[in-house]
């Protein structure tokens, strides 16, 4: 019995100290960084502008140690990308070699830029490491660098909440931001609720809520406010119907505008023309400001305004170049009208007696109120 006992006692301890040994093999290809296998090149810090023009350009390139193993094998090697101060969790891998060196080309890594959270043209940090494997083994992982990348154009966004009743809070049918040329933009039902933007479908971590947009100086249309909720979604004040709402990356606006066509001028909105407005006077093309209807008889859009200079209100746009001729309000029939005027906006004096902004020159909020007859700029 004690012969038993003691040969039950020994493979017990032969087991213990077998498995002990697994495990100190397998902590030395644990997924951490490894003290000798670093990135040589570029260093944290460094950073690059990309361009539209210039795609095949390098945006990146990086060397590394090689990463070691117990025995010799053949390494493959991921470069992978994450958003500044994540735990790569959700890394993006860009380029797999077998080399120790890899060059990534501004078309190759825009995209994966954006998707990080690269914010367009504006300087963005981005943390970078590389993935070693080997096959049957734990992947090895290098040190992070930070690498500044100024990323140009844009991804299509979402929208969710229960301001949007076809999309509540879920991400069964999200509405979708389609980017053109660093303009997003949607067609949606609101109604005096709640929603907030994301970058990533089913990611609620990827949201872009009302402080984002005002933090980074975006001047939002006033029927949106801070909900002021938990999460600062956006608020829809307006009339409930169906609007078109638009992210404008490159002015730096967010405005709504009432939908009553898919395609083609839309009938509800008024329009600016005029030297004060980014269009001057002209009908070429899309160069009109359309003034849209934000609210029942509420017209309203964020546009740059150039100060000391003039435009008009039109309140029909015929789709083509020649618009002259359709019903225009100058400054003159808006006071004999009976509405109250912005200070910063004066009779010009001019032969069409045409408003004249003397404000400062920036994007502003400008604003007409049929039913109070109001006209402000804010």
């Amino acid at each position: 019995m004690k012969n038993i006992f003691k040969s039950i006692l020994t493979v017990a301890l032969f087991a213990g100290l077998s498995s002990c040994e697994e495990e100190s093999n397998l902590a030395y290809i644990q997924p951490e960084a490894n003290a000798s296998f670093r990135i040589i090149t570029p260093t944290t810090g460094e950073g690059v502008i990309l361009s539209a023009t210039a795609l095949n350009n390098p945006a990146i390139s990086l060397t590394w140690d090689q990463a070691q193993y117990t025995t010799p094998a053949s390494v493959t090697y991921t470069v992978q990308l994450a958003p500044n101060g994540s735990d790569f969790s959700n890394a993006q891998d860009i380029s797999t070699t077998t080399n120790r060196n890899v060059t990534i080309t501004a078309g190759q890594l825009n995209v994966p830029a954006l998707t990080a959270g690269a914010v367009p043209f504006v300087s963005t940090p981005l943390d970078f490491r590389i993935k070693a494997t080997v096959a049957g083994q734990v992947p090895l992982y290098s040190n992070k660098i930070t690498y500044n990348v100024t990323a140009f154009g844009c991804l299509g966004q979402f929208a969710v909440g229960a301001g949007i009743p076809s999309a509540g809070w879920g991400w069964n049918t999200p509405a979708n931001l389609i980017c053109d040329n660093n303009v997003l933009t949607m067609r949606v039902g609101l109604i005096n609720d709640t929603f907030r933007f994301f970058t990533q479908s089913g990611n609620w971590g990827s949201g872009r809520n009302y402080p984002y947009y005002s933090g980074l100086g975006y001047k939002i249309v006033s029927v949106l406010e801070n909900a002021n909720d938990n999460d600062s979604n956006f608020k829809f004040m307006g009339t409930p119907g169906t609007y078109r709402v638009k992210i404008d990356e490159n002015t730096k606006t967010i405005g709504v505008a009432k939908s009553t066509v898919t395609t083609g001028i839309e009938p509800a909105s008024f329009w600016l023309v005029g030297a004060a407005t980014p269009g001057d006077w002209s009908w070429d093309g899309n160069k009109e400001t359309e003034l849209p209807n934000v609210s029942n008889n509420i017209y309203e859009v964020p546009v740059r305004l150039t100060n000391n200079n003039t435009f008009r209100v039109w309140e029909v746009n015929n789709g083509t170049d020649n618009n002259w001729a359709s019903t225009n309000r100058n400054f003159p029939w808006y006071v004999s009208n009976g509405y109250t005027i912005d200070s910063e906006l004066i009779n010009a004096a001019d032969n069409d007696s045409n408003f004249r902004y003397v404000g400062p020159t920036g994007v502003r909020l400008f604003k007409i109120n049929t039913t109070t007859k109001v006209i402000s700029v804010d």
